[in-house]
């Protein structure tokens, strides 16, 4: 065990109670006395957290009643001290930057092993900034992405894209007009010379702008 204070408090936001379960299973040998408590969507993450201070927020980015970077906003309103940490199946590279612009603390891939994640949730309460994922992809793809004319925000939205969202859960996703996301789309389209999203999509993988 680490040598965190006995009363060290995390707060774990997930949907599903089997890997709650097994993340609080994981997080119980954090510290002595460490205090693990749960929310399954967005209205209970909430009403915890105006009641209760926590020393720490993990939280996925699929929720029922909200995006998980939608409800990071809302629990940085309710309390703008406790750090907040993605832990998410997404690997997608868009999640990654936008959760970070935001001031998430980390960025945690759910297929990270136990040890590891007990680490970096430690760092996470000693201050630090955490992520786990790939960075090299992230730094290609986006130098491949400059050389056809394609802009970050633009590389966010094709991400989206190769995942099916709808225009209006991008516009939720990335906080923009969907006047804006249709321009971006536009301008994607004739970057890639396409014309429609699944041939935007195709082309994107060829040239390896997108994972997966």
């Amino acid at each position: 065990m680490s040598s965190l204070p006995p009363d060290t408090r995390l707060l774990l936001i997930d949907d599903h109670q089997i890997y709650l379960d097994g993340l609080s299973l994981t997080l119980g040998s954090l510290c002595e006395g460490v205090r693990l408590d749960h929310a399954r969507n967005a209205a209970e993450a909430l009403q915890q957290v105006r009641e209760t201070p926590y020393d720490l927020i993990l939280l996925d980015l699929q929720l029922p009643d909200s995006s998980g970077l939608s409800l990071m906003q809302k629990l940085r309103a309710a309390d703008a001290m406790v750090p907040i940490a993605i832990l998410s199946a997404s690997n997608s590279p868009s999640d990654l930057e936008a959760a970070l612009q935001l001031g998430a603390a980390g960025f945690i891939s759910k297929t990270t092993d136990g040890k590891t994640l007990l680490d970096a949730v430690t760092q996470l309460l000693y201050g630090a900034q955490v992520v786990i994922g790939d960075t090299a992809l992230k730094i290609d793809r986006q130098t491949s992405a400059r050389e056809v004319g394609i802009t970050p925000r633009q590389l966010e939205i094709l991400d989206l894209l190769a995942e099916g969202l709808p225009n209006k859960v991008i516009c939720q996703r990335l906080s923009l007009s969907e006047d804006t996301v249709k321009t971006h789309l536009k301008a994607l389209f004739s970057s890639l010379d396409c014309h429609n999203r699944t041939e935007c999509v195709t082309q994107a993988r060829k040239l390896g702008l997108v994972s997966f």
